[in-house]
């Protein structure tokens, strides 16, 4: 491992090793397994990463066989193929045109505006948990106000040291890639740069970082269905301010409560308060495991418990922020619909999709987030605020 390190250009005695049984079996591997059918191996998967990139025959090969595990009857357009690669491997000088065109400062200023409601109303709960001790509360409090939040976009452009050549399609990949590797290498041995952003500021995505203690908002979920400048506090509430709660709360799900305020993995519970934290955990994997997704697949309790936790923190925690609104406090309606109402119709509307069913068989047993659909109806169905805006009675369908 030392020789194959430092041949990579790694100078460094110090590894952070994420899944050790990994490496054992990979050890074991390499001395059970012949160098011929290793170089068949690397050889499949290079040519796997690069598929889309190459002449038509790999493109196509690689396209059957991954219709088997997604159910795609037709492939995407090439030149969206194309859009989606330059976003990928050159996001962020993309990023700075879409900002421009699709993110000003007056939506940074409101989303902002969102995020230090919900911070008030996740402070609120804190305040109000029954079960939780005044010294962690301490603790979980200096931990939610700690948190850097990341909006829109970074303050430091990333820049990239590659000449593009029209004419050279998977050239221009490989040059991009080899660029990414020594931008990487760069780094190690260094602090951490705390400013540096994952995805790109076009990205439809949002995330939690336990490790920096920081949540990310690129300007790409930043927009319609989820955000929407014009729109009343309740839409962007219940769409773009669910998904707030859901990454705050990722601070205090079963992973992120094994880090303190500084990103560091410390114990900062009682024991006592821990064992009821778990206890509540457990209940919700329990309940999350009886939910049927198709015929006899049901949601794997345990593998989503993070995800699931988020999801009903988020609706509670965005919720409680809209109810500081003048709008949350009121009961004009619009387009017939209660402030409420219009809440909870923004919350369902960002989850609204359409997946086959060879996909979702696939999605159960791989992604820990739930099924769409169960990111709405599991939250909702404890929810009480919920039922009092739809007036739900026992005897209804949707109770």
């Amino acid at each position: 491992w030392s020789n194959l390190l430092n041949n990579l250009g790694m100078d460094t005695d110090t590894l952070d090793i994420r899944q050790p049984a990994y490496y054992d079996k990979l050890n074991a591997m390499l001395q059970s397994v012949s160098i011929a059918d290793w170089k068949v191996y690397l050889k499949a998967s290079t040519i796997s990463a690069y598929d889309a990139y190459l002449s038509r025959p790999f493109e196509q090969a690689s396209f059957e066989y991954n219709k088997a595990l997604s159910g795609q009857s037709t492939e995407k357009p090439r030149e969206q193929e194309i859009a989606q690669v330059v976003d990928r491997e050159m996001g962020f000088a993309l990023g700075q045109l879409y900002v421009k065109r699709h993110f000003g400062e007056d939506a940074k200023k409101r989303v902002g505006e969102l995020v230090d409601n919900l911070t008030k109303a996740f402070e609120n709960r804190i305040n109000n948990l029954d079960w939780m001790s005044d010294s962690t509360k301490v603790k979980a409090k200096e931990k939610l106000h700690a948190i850097t939040k990341k909006l829109g976009y970074p303050d430091i452009w990333r820049e990239y040291d590659v000449t593009i050549n029209r004419d050279h399609y998977f050239e221009n990949v490989v040059a991009l890639a080899q660029d990414d590797y020594q931008y990487q290498l760069g780094k190690l041995n260094k602090a951490p740069y705390k400013h540096e952003w994952g995805p790109s500021p076009s990205t439809v995505t949002a995330y939690y970082r336990p490790s920096f203690n920081e949540i990310v908002f690129p300007a790409g979920i930043l927009q319609y269905p989820y955000f929407d400048l014009y729109a009343d506090d309740a839409i962007n509430y219940g769409g773009i301010g669910m998904v707030i709660g859901h990454e705050l709360t990722h601070a205090f799900d079963d992973q992120g409560a094994q880090y303190d305020k500084d990103g560091n993995v410390k114990n900062w519970w009682t024991d006592e308060d821990y064992k009821k934290f778990n206890a509540k955990t457990q209940l919700l994997i329990d309940r999350y495991s009886t939910f049927t997704v198709l015929d006899s697949v049901h949601i794997k309790g345990a593998m989503t418990i993070g995800e699931n936790t988020a999801d009903n923190g988020g609706i509670s925690i965005a919720y409680d922020a809209f109810k500081l609104t003048e709008q949350g406090q009121g009961d004009t309606k619009i387009d017939g619909f209660t402030p409420d109402q219009r809440f909870f119709l923004s919350v369902a509307r960002i989850w609204r999709v359409k997946t086959r069913d060879e996909y979702m068989r696939t999605y159960v047993n791989t992604n820990p987030h739930s099924p769409a659909m169960w990111r709405v109806n599991g939250p909702l169905m404890n929810f009480t605020p919920f039922y009092e805006a739809f007036d739900l009675k026992k005897k209804k369908k949707n109770y």
